[in-house]
């Protein structure tokens, strides 16, 4: 990893590459910061060498300038990128899913390195009047090469027009950029998953509604439109992705989340994403699982789709013995079994529901490798049970268990390369891919399936 930073175009008078490789990747990653906090020109190269934990003289050995530290974080990024987009197309045919999957994955990159990236952007003009300028905008070429092929492929096989495939691939990519250049804007109004499909759509769909002039990029399988879904426990980062989606596919969302260990809270949103309804405060002391349902059913509604996240919903806490979060943590799977006699009653009056448990991701193990390990057992065995009680009154009841998903990982714990080591897939899994089995498993393309405990781990 960071092969990059051997790059001849910053001279250096070690003669260790390895160790040149880790230096150079300290010294950038303090870029990273001080550059994000104080500004290109506000940092100096004594506050860098400080930061990246070498001597003021020692720095030089490995960079002249601080415009070649610069030129270093852009190669670090592209990299990373470079990475991600060649593991994302790995064994896959079809052109358009090479598209998608190579958007999900520069999105995944844009999601944890925001800020090298907007750095990029706002300070690539300092180079301007320096020999790495050229070799700045060969690889920026080399990437958008990468999609235009990709386009390349997708009108050579008929699935689309493109007079001008370049012209296009610099639009997508223009388009993923703005995730991190407009994000004091999008972040409010459109989730990451929503971005990635309306780039999609528009690249390959157009605007205009044009019966069989070309491909629709969503499958109508796993369509969920004007369902109703409850989603408990929504704020972890899985959480938030499901609400989004379902709320991309159609559906309503309740979200229902712990508000501390005393009380939960309700908030009913529509398909549109916009609130409908104020919030609805439930004392742990009272039957909480009959008012839930009493209450959505009065708001909003028959609840069609349960989804229940038993994972740790900090990410930020991971691998540190906080008690609050411990207990948080055990307080989600009580209340599961807690939700069980409520559920069971709500499917022997309406039936015909899916729910969908999701045990911890991977990550959670780090945190407390016990509970992690109690939590998940717990998860498995109550979807097992649940589903036998259940499969009477034509209720689904499965089970999701994630593997270590890529978006926002906890890189303090391990490096990529060890984590992946242990997954024979050989990479990190994405957001998309749990989401997908997420839809699978909630649509009526999986109405012959219970009982069962999906892992989506790359084999792990």
């Amino acid at each position: 990893m960071a092969k990059r930073l051997l790059t001849p175009h910053v001279p250096t008078t070690v003669k260790n590459e390895e160790l040149v490789r880790r230096r150079r990747e300290q010294i950038v990653l303090a870029a990273i910061k001080l550059f994000s906090k104080k500004g290109f020109h506000g940092t100096t190269l004594r506050e860098l060498s400080e930061k990246a934990g070498l001597s003021h003289g020692n720095i030089y050995d490995y960079v002249g300038s601080k415009e070649d530290i610069f030129f270093l974080l852009h190669e670090y990024v592209v990299e990373l990128v470079d990475v991600a987009l060649n593991q994302s197309v790995e064994d896959v045919v079809d052109p358009v899913e090479k598209l998608r999957r190579m958007l999900r994955s520069e999105f995944n990159v844009m999601y944890e390195w925001a800020d090298a990236i907007l750095l990029i952007y706002q300070e690539s003009h300092i180079l301007k009047n320096t020999p790495l300028m050229k070799e700045f905008l060969r690889t920026e070429g080399e990437h958008i090469g990468k999609i235009e092929r990709v386009l390349i492929e997708c009108s050579e096989s008929g699935v689309c027009q493109c007079a001008n495939p370049r012209t296009v691939a610099n639009l997508i990519k223009i388009m993923a950029d703005s995730w991190v250049l407009k994000r004091w804007d999008l972040r409010d109004h459109v989730s990451q998953l929503e971005m990635e499909q309306s780039i999609l759509s528009l690249a390959l769909n157009g605007l205009l509604f044009q019966e069989g002039s070309c491909r629709k990029v969503e499958n109508d399988y796993f369509s969920l439109h004007g369902k109703l879904a409850l989603v408990i426990n929504s704020t972890t980062l899985l959480g938030e992705a499901v609400c989004a989606h379902l709320l991309l596919k159609g559906c309503s969302v309740v979200r229902c989340d712990a508000l501390d260990s005393q009380a939960y809270e309700l908030g009913i949103f529509a398909a549109n994403g916009r609130k409908e309804k104020v919030s609805f405060r439930f004392d742990i002391q009272d039957l909480v699982g009959s008012r839930i349902f009493e209450t959505v059913k009065r708001e909003a509604g028959p609840i069609d789709l349960l989804i229940h996240d038993l994972g740790l919903g900090s990410v930020s806490a991971r691998g540190v013995k906080n008690s609050d979060e411990a207990v948080r943590w055990r307080e989600n799977l009580r209340f599961a079994e807690e939700m069980a006699c409520p559920i069971q009653q709500e499917a022997a009056r309406n039936g015909r529901r899916k729910i969908l448990y999701l045990a911890p991701w991977a990550w959670d193990r780090y945190f407390d490798p016990f509970q992690y390990e109690t939590i998940k057992a717990g998860t498995i065995s109550l979807t097992r049970i649940q589903s036998k009680k259940l499969a009477s009154f034509k209720t689904n009841v499965n089970c999701i268990v994630p593997g270590f998903i890529g978006a926002n990982r906890p890189t303090s714990i391990q490096n990529e390369m060890e984590v992946t080591a242990e997954i024979p897939l050989g990479r990190l899994g994405e957001i998309a891919d749990l989401i997908e089995s997420v839809c699978f498993l909630l649509s009526d393309s999986a109405k012959y399936v219970t009982g069962q405990v999906l892992e989506v781990a790359g084999g792990l």
